[in-house]
């Protein structure tokens, strides 16, 4: 680079320097007179002051355009082969040293994805629970990892005996591994329908005599499921933290072009152990009482047993087999990293995409669980069958992109992943509200391509996340910040799916009656969501649009303080709201509030 070309390499004119040959020092017998270490002191002095000299004053135009901080000096963004970090242990999956993370991210496949799918099974089908608690118990199961960011600073700033990833991993995993033991010991009590054939006449319909078979107080004990299911997934969300910043650590140090191949293993690696898990609620639970058609179940207990297990068997995983630093700190306060990244121009468009992608996206219908029952005659087998599908599909989705798309435009994938969603899932669905064609498989193809979008959506996000490379020391705070701006929108997702579809009649009993008013009246409800749906296409445009984009935008490093206030205000109200409104649609006396999801008290 010339030296006139950056005015920090600048220098001012300087007077001639006159140069001395050896000969012109004065000397004896051949020997020069000067003293070394004086002659020496002579050339480190003027070495000194031509190098201060040297130095010009930025001007203010200039300023912008030059590293600033500590940060931003202390490394290049990239190493040769294009890692953020420098090589340090295996960035491979399936080693030793990284067994800890597919053990944890299997435990969580198991866990998340039982706990999810017996909501439908035991919450809906065994207990009778009305459709808005039902939808409240899936949002508030979901709720722990809105929670992310806060367990995510934790686990940056809080060490446990010098480590801040181990510990968090094994506390959550023992936390979960006590709720599940919970469930697996108190007893469930006797199902709503005495007589399970009578789950196909509806109340207004009974005989006096049919109607004293009836378990009244069943619905009523879901509650308590829902907060120990809650409990149990806060308890992963927590692990989930500490796992974060190993899995962030790692990541960093894969080459440019293969940067997302470990998130991309274990993303599979989770879907895989889904897949059991919605094969063992699928079976284990396809009983009569569950909505199936088996004579024999395994029951909630035998199944809430294995999940306790699966918690308790990746605790020793947690502590041997992950890769972490002992002593290693953050270079700066939580508070003070939060204020300033928020204010980034990378971050608030992250957040605003995650976010408002994941309220369009997942604006659903609250009688969906209740027509999948009553209408399309879904069994818990079928269901778990779909499930797995519905893995399968995401598992060659994610590899594919893993393999093939890490240089694909971001924008692309999610739009094309969301239309499709729309397109394929309103078949079925109006076919079966109008009664054209009802089939339990023929409905099943709903959930079997919703979660497509949804995960190819994530996982381009964490791509995004692993670009910003210099935020060392804060790893679970970023991932955390993603999932929580994600998680934060799905139960605020469910809040509006309640508060709209309150105005509907398309409660348990109207749908029990399939008549034209209530086909009408889900049709109407499905509508408005497909349009919200559509609408999320709009958040990908503040989606950078592949790697590049996201090194262009730090390299400008622009900071808003008014994008950063507004990300931060949006994030705190709607993680406020959707934690009241989803507390208040537990309980009798404020169930009936349409904040709350109720027709109004």
């Amino acid at each position: 680079m010339a030296r006139d070309s950056d005015p920090l390499l600048r220098t001012r004119p300087q007077a001639p320097v006159q140069v001395f040959r050896e000969t012109d020092l004065p000397s004896r017998d051949g020997w020069p007179l000067l003293n070394f270490h004086r002659a020496n002191t002579m050339v480190q002095h003027l070495v000194d002051r031509v190098s201060v000299e040297s130095l010009t004053k930025l001007k203010p135009e200039d300023a912008s355009t030059h590293p600033t901080n500590y940060g931003e000096l202390k490394s290049p963004l990239q190493l040769e082969d294009g890692s953020l970090r420098p090589a340090n242990g295996s960035v491979s999956a399936y080693s030793w040293e990284n067994l800890g993370m597919l053990t944890h991210i299997a435990a969580v496949g198991t866990v998340y994805g039982t706990v999810s799918g017996v909501i439908y099974s035991v919450l809906n089908n065994y207990l009778h629970m009305s459709t808005t608690l039902v939808a409240t118990a899936t949002a508030l199961v979901t709720f722990p990892r809105a929670l992310r960011i806060f367990t995510g600073m934790l686990t940056d700033t809080c060490p446990i005996f010098g480590y801040r990833r181990r510990p968090y991993m094994i506390i959550g995993w023992s936390l979960s591994f006590i709720s599940c033991l919970l469930m697996a010991a108190l007893p469930l009590g006797d199902p709503y329908y005495g007589d399970p054939s009578l789950s196909d006449i509806a109340l207004v319909d009974m005989t006096p005599d049919q109607l004293a078979t009836l378990n009244t107080d069943a619905p009523s004990r879901g509650v308590k499921l829902i907060i120990l299911m809650m409990i149990a997934n806060f308890g992963s969300v927590m692990a989930y933290s500490g796992f974060n910043g190993a899995l962030m650590d790692a990541s960093q140090r894969e080459p440019e072009d293969t940067r997302g191949t470990l998130i991309g293993d274990v993303i599979v690696i989770h879907y895989v152990f889904m897949v059991v898990s919605s094969f063992m609620t699928g079976i284990g639970l396809n009983g009569e009482d569950y909505g199936g058609t088996f004579s024999w179940t395994m029951g909630f207990n035998a199944v809430m047993w294995v999940c306790a297990a699966a918690s308790f068997l990746t605790i020793p995983f947690s502590w041997y087999c992950i890769q972490e630093v002992k002593n290693e700190r953050a270079q700066m306060p939580i508070l003070p990293f939060l204020y300033d990244v928020f204010q980034q121009e990378v971050i608030y468009r992250y957040s605003a995409f995650r976010f408002c992608f994941s309220v369009f996206s997942q604006i659903t219908v609250t009688a969906s669980s209740v027509i999948q029952s009553d209408w399309a005659k879904v069994e818990p087998l079928n269901s778990g069958i779909a499930s797995m599908l519905t893995a399968f599909l995401t598992i060659s989705g994610t590899y594919l992109i893993k393999n093939r798309g890490l240089q694909w435009n971001w924008r692309y994938i999610i739009i094309v992943c969301e239309v499709c969603v729309v397109c394929i899932d309103a078949i079925p669905t109006l076919l079966t509200i109008w009664d054209v064609y009802r089939s339990q498989w023929f409905w099943l193809g709903v959930p079997l391509v919703g979660e497509v979008p949804f995960a190819a959506a994530d996982y381009v996000a964490q791509l995004l996340i692993l670009e910003i490379g210099n935020q060392k020391g804060f790893e679970a705070t970023l991932l955390g910040l993603g999932v929580t701006t994600e998680s934060v929108g799905t139960p605020f997702a469910t809040v509006i799916t309640k508060s709209v579809d309150g105005y509907f009649d398309i409660e348990r009993t109207f749908i029990e009656q399939d008549n034209h008013h209530v086909r009408s009246q889900v049709t109407y409800t499905y509508l408005i969501a497909y349009a919200f749906n559509l609408l999320s296409i709009a958040a990908v445009f503040w989606l950078p649009r592949q790697k590049d984009e996201v090194h262009e935008m730090q390299q400008r490093n622009r900071k808003s303080k008014f994008f950063g206030i507004l990300t931060m205000s949006y994030l705190i109200f709607s993680l406020a709201w959707t934690l009241m409104t989803n507390i208040l649609s537990l309980f009798d006396s404020t169930s009936c509030l349409r904040i709350a999801g109720g027709t109004g008290c």
